[in-house]
């Protein structure tokens, strides 16, 4: 699932490409494609991170920050 998605700085270059020129069809279905892989991926760390009970302490407190961040 992971090699679909582009990394931080692909986007980047890709966002400064599209600024001096319009993105052509297959980046734009690149970027499609990267968006679709992270939001399936959020959908199963959401999933994963609901199943878990309350006493985990340390653990808990860490996986809620992801939560957090995954919420965005």
């Amino acid at each position: 699932m992971i090699d679909v998605m582009l990394s931080k700085h692909e986007i980047e270059g890709l966002r400064r490409s599209n600024a001096m020129a319009p993105l052509s069809q297959s980046h734009v279905a690149d970027l499609l494609e990267s968006c679709a892989a992270m939001a399936h991926e959020r959908e199963a760390i959401l999933s994963v991170l609901s199943q878990l009970s309350p006493p985990f302490g340390d653990v808990r407190k860490a996986l809620n920050e992801l939560q957090r961040i995954v919420a965005g």
